[in-house]
């Protein structure tokens, strides 16, 4: 199980029940602790729904109290093609 976290505006951002484009960051003990991914996922807020956790925060770091499911579908590439 891969802790994951994401920042948002919101709760309402985090739609249940659709594929979602989202900028996470895993929480994963190690060197890449904090590494930041964009990725299309699914999130639940019933949390044997999916095999990873969500811990969410507000714009100025403040912790939800509601946790969440989640499952990362794929990673989604932020260079242009001509870059890679």
């Amino acid at each position: 199980m891969s802790q994951w976290e994401v920042f948002v505006s919101d709760l309402a951002e985090l739609a249940e029940g659709r594929d979602l484009e989202l900028t996470i960051r895993t929480l994963d003990p190690g060197i890449h602790k904090y590494t930041y991914k964009r990725a299309k996922v699914r999130v639940s807020s019933q949390l044997d729904a999916h095999p990873d956790a969500l811990q969410v925060r507000y714009g100025r770091g403040q912790l939800a109290p509601q946790r969440f499911s989640i499952r990362v579908l794929e990673e989604v590439e932020r260079l242009p093609a001509k870059y890679r």
